[in-house]
């Protein structure tokens, strides 16, 4: 005779087994016998279902006019060709509106403002989840175009002297002549760390060290007279670039303008750079 346990057991313990869990892994031995035994099975079971509680949360999780949007991972490294199916990616969650926004409305502040701190909250708001967001990311979910939602973006960075965290600017992929200026300024006149000056602008101290070297060079090829064209050359970069940091030196204050005379006279074998 069956004890008491035993018999619960064979009554109720098959519903242990209706689980996602199982029928995926049932579905890899039917379909997919070359992935092995099944402990190797459990070990994708496990890291697909972690990946589906991830990009398929449960609907209590998420308040009023929030969503859940997949970003790219902050620690992810950007490469040239590299495609987004080859890209970590993170589940955010953000607020599409927020209770500031609806007060605002009551208000009667300008749409356009409220539009504008509200694409300015997506953005920190994945950084905070240590994700980054692109432009076309946040411009889709607010149903705006790209150019528009840079142009909120310059606008703020102007008018705050801060810089917003997007994939451009964390990953240090395409232009930005602001945030040069920024960062260069922070590091030659104000003598700040990179470690602090990559909290202040939300950029990674890899961008930020190239960028006050790329800036050491140029400045030290000006000072001994050398032409754009020379410059590209000796510095290694492009002469668009050169004509950008030219830009730079010549439009910052008159600290940094000073900074031309440390060169004159420099053996370039000499430089630490």
């Amino acid at each position: 005779m069956k004890s008491n346990k035993s018999a619960k057991q064979s009554q109720f313990g098959p519903l242990q087994k209706k689980t996602f869990s199982s029928a995926l892994n049932r579905f890899f031995e039917d379909q997919c016998p070359q992935l092995g035994g099944s402990l190797t099975r459990q070990v994708i079971v496990n890291h697909v279902q972690t990946l589906v509680e991830e990009f398929f949360p449960p609907h209590s999780h998420l308040r009023m006019g929030q969503v859940m949007w997949p970003a790219v991972d902050e620690n992810e490294t950007a490469s040239y060709g590299k495609s987004i199916e080859k890209t970590k990616l993170k589940p955010v969650f953000v607020d599409m509106i927020a209770p500031e926004d609806i007060e605002a409305m009551l208000k009667g502040e300008k749409a356009k403002k409220i539009r504008q701190r509200a694409t300015v909250r997506l953005f920190e708001q994945a950084k905070q989840q240590q994700a980054v967001f692109t432009g076309v990311d946040v411009a889709t979910m607010m149903r705006l175009s790209p150019a528009t939602i840079s142009i909120y973006v310059r606008d703020w960075e102007k008018q705050h002297l801060n810089s917003v965290p997007r994939r451009g600017t964390i990953h240090d992929m395409g232009r930005s002549v602001t945030h040069k200026k920024q960062i260069c300024y922070k590091i030659i006149v104000e003598g700040k760390s990179i470690e602090q000056t990559a909290r202040e602008t939300n950029h990674s101290p890899e961008a930020i060290t190239r960028y006050v070297k790329d800036y050491k060079r140029i400045l030290a090829c000006l000072s001994q007279g050398l032409s754009p064209k020379d410059t590209a050359f000796v510095a290694k970069v492009s002469e668009n670039l050169i004509y950008e940091y030219v830009s730079l030196i010549e439009e910052n204050q008159l600290d940094i303008r000073k900074q031309r005379g440390i060169y004159e006279g420099v053996d370039f074998d000499d430089l630490p750079f």
